[in-house]
């Protein structure tokens, strides 16, 4: 479950950076109308920060998470009698 939570969230946090760097502001009208239209402009840093995050979080997505662990489940566990001499 928690891969498809850090599958999710990068790919949201890149394309929220493509985002901004194609717009540069956003009007926020209220749901209900009623009150002022609020603008909102997020700082050249952000588009670059959340690309790069959301890259960093993809990339630990496609390694399965087990770099961290220092040993992979797929591989076999070396010791004797597990492969043949040659």
């Amino acid at each position: 479950m928690w891969k498809s939570v850090f599958l999710a969230t990068g790919v949201f946090a890149c394309l929220v950076g493509a985002e901004l760097l194609v717009i540069d502001s956003a009007s926020v009208k209220p749901i209900n109308g009623a009150g002022p239209v609020r603008e909102i402009t997020a700082p050249d840093w952000a588009p670059w920060a959340l690309i790069s995050a959301g890259a960093v979080t993809l990339l630990h997505f496609g390694i399965g998470g087990e770099a961290s662990s220092g040993h992979s489940s797929a591989m076999p566990k070396s010791g004797p009698g597990k492969f043949p001499q040659i």
